[in-house]
């Protein structure tokens, strides 16, 4: 056996059932491994930023590793940005990156770069593999790496002639996979005596909550202390947004009471935060006087933004288990939570979709109202890429557990591939794509993919024919000083068509519903063409958020 032969039978074994990636010459022999091979499914992409996209969207709807692979230089060069979305946002991918031969190292040979070195910023662990021999071992520990702790990428860089070399038998390790335990067990009393002695608490509920799959323990410990619950931005789906103790997600295009009760809270529970500059609105969002209960798997965070009182190192899931298990038979009652009680009316009302009209072009309003309605006929997965729509989604939307991921990186374009790979994993659910036009068309050229592989994405483009996030940037803060935000764009519905998926062109609100029910029926990749006026915005009363 070879060692790219060895590569494909270790991540076998390591449960790897997709490697999304584009062909290249230095991992060819990774593909040819992988021609027999009928346990994994070689997706070929149109871009190698779509590979890690792909991989980042199946990592995150199933906790297990996302594998892309790309060739040498421009190729592996090309994952980074989805690689760089996943690390922000501890997402365990493993790009396997093809590299010149070890024989010409050195040499300037063709595509020759330092991959070490290049994704060492953006991973949890760099590293080449220099023995062919020892490709399982590295191999093996590098997604366990990726999966332990705080979950993060891994970059494997392959010279060609590792991998083009023979071994008579190659030595495979058990697989291995870290429990997640509470580490910090002494403090766990300290904490629960807080909770019980605040009087009017918050949970701030983040990615970790997610990660650790520890929703149902989250809900258990806030009711049984009666305390209100906010997601931080793009992570209202760690908690039941129809939950009475729900207090919604912050982030840009909130509804301000959300900060209203951060601020004016007595004590915070924080829990999988690493306290991002859009949930904290800059940091300022909760009190010094408040005290603080910070739980995270990740040694560093604790600390790094705010020092809490109480400072738990472990994982959520596992943390708050004890926690509970402390409280004992306690019981709150809403009734005397008095900041709870004064300000849930103000919620209700900031939450409540203005009314939309059946006109042409259609409003942000009506899409919310139908993507809701949607939401609660078809119980589909939301994917979120939208800077402009994304405050309505933030503020109106209404999603469970497991229904709803958008990337709080910052990548445009991580919408549509995401979904691909969020599909590949819930084959059973729709999947509806939120996207604007500006970010659909950088990975518009994979709709080709969707349809060759029969990946049903529904892709729902709002299109007002501009960077809307930036047009509302140069007008509150650049006196309506606009550049290059504005420009054409093909019929989205008609190009979907072409490409054999479904494709459909909605002018007015009134057309929008049934367009997405067709959509589902067809089973096909689909394109919605939501025509929106150039300058249709935030939700009323939004500021566009912007960093100084």
């Amino acid at each position: 056996m070879n060692g790219a032969q060895a590569v494909i039978e270790t991540l076998k074994r390591e449960g790897v059932k997709y490697i999304f990636g584009l062909p290249g010459t230095t991992i060819m022999h990774l593909l040819d491994a992988l021609y027999d091979e009928k346990e994994i499914r070689y997706i070929s992409v149109r871009h190698e930023q779509i590979a890690a996209f792909m991989a980042d969207g199946f990592a995150r709807s199933t906790g297990e590793i996302g594998v892309c692979m790309a060739s040498r230089g421009p190729g592996a060069a090309n994952l980074t940005i989805g690689v760089h979305n996943a690390y922000a946002e501890s997402v365990p991918v493993m790009a396997l990156l093809g590299q010149v031969s070890e024989s010409v190292y050195y040499k300037d040979a063709f595509e020759e770069m330092d991959l070490v070195k290049f994704f060492e910023p953006i991973t949890k662990w760099s590293m080449e593999i220099h023995q062919t021999e020892r490709i399982p071992e590295l191999l093996q520990r590098g997604v366990k790496t990726a999966l332990s702790g705080r979950p993060r990428p891994v970059a494997v860089s392959l010279p060609l002639d590792v991998q083009i070399k023979e071994v008579a038998e190659f030595s495979y390790r058990p697989v291995y996979r870290t429990d997640s335990r509470v580490i910090d067990l002494n403090r766990i009393p300290e904490a629960a005596n807080l909770l019980e002695m605040a009087k009017n608490p918050v949970i701030l509920a983040g990615g970790g909550v997610a990660i650790s799959n520890a929703t149902e323990e989250l809900v258990q410990l806030a009711e049984q202390l009666s305390i209100p619950v906010v997601t931080t931005w793009r992570k209202p789906n760690v908690f039941p947004n129809d939950h009475e103790l729900y207090f919604g997600n912050v982030g840009p295009g909130c509804p301000p009471v959300c900060w209203e009760m951060l601020e004016k809270a007595d004590l915070v529970l924080a829990v999988g935060v690493h306290f991002s500059e859009f949930s904290t609105k800059r940091w300022t969002a909760i009190s010094v006087d408040a005290k603080l209960i910070h739980i995270d798997v990740d040694e560093e965070e604790l600390g790094k933004i705010y020092v809490p009182d109480v400072g738990l190192l472990g994982d959520a899931r596992e943390t708050i288990r004890n926690i509970i298990d402390q409280l004992g038979p306690v019981k709150g009652k809403i009734q005397n939570r008095e900041l709870y009680q004064g300000l849930y009316p103000k919620y209700t009302h900031e939450t409540t979709l203005p009314i939309p009209s059946n006109v042409s072009p259609v409003e942000s309003s009506a899409v919310m109202t139908v993507v809701n309605e949607i939401v609660k006929e078809k119980n589909p997965i939301i994917v979120e890429d939208a800077a402009t729509f994304g405050p309505w989604l933030t503020r109106f939307g209404k999603f469970q557990p497991g229904g709803f991921y958008a990337a709080a990186g910052g990548s445009m374009g991580w919408g549509f591939p995401a979904a691909m790979g969020i599909q590949l994993a819930n084959p059973d659910r729709v999947v509806i794509n939120i996207t604007g036009d500006g970010a659909f068309w950088m990975v518009a050229q994979d709709l080709e993919t969707a349809v060759r592989e029969n990946i049903p994405v529904i892709n729902l483009v709002l299109n007002n024919f501009c960077y809307g996030n930036t047009r509302d940037r140069q007008k509150t803060a650049h006196d309506e000083r606009y550049v290059g935000i504005h420009y054409n764009n093909i019929d989205f519905a008609a190009y979907a068509e072409l490409l054999g998926a479904y494709g459909e062109r909605v002018e007015s609100s009134e057309q929008l519903y049934e367009a997405i029910i067709r959509a589902i029926s067809s089973g096909k990749p689909a394109i919605i063409d939501v025509i929106q006026d150039p300058f249709e915005g935030l939700p009323p009363g939004a500021v566009p958020a912007v960093s100084k």
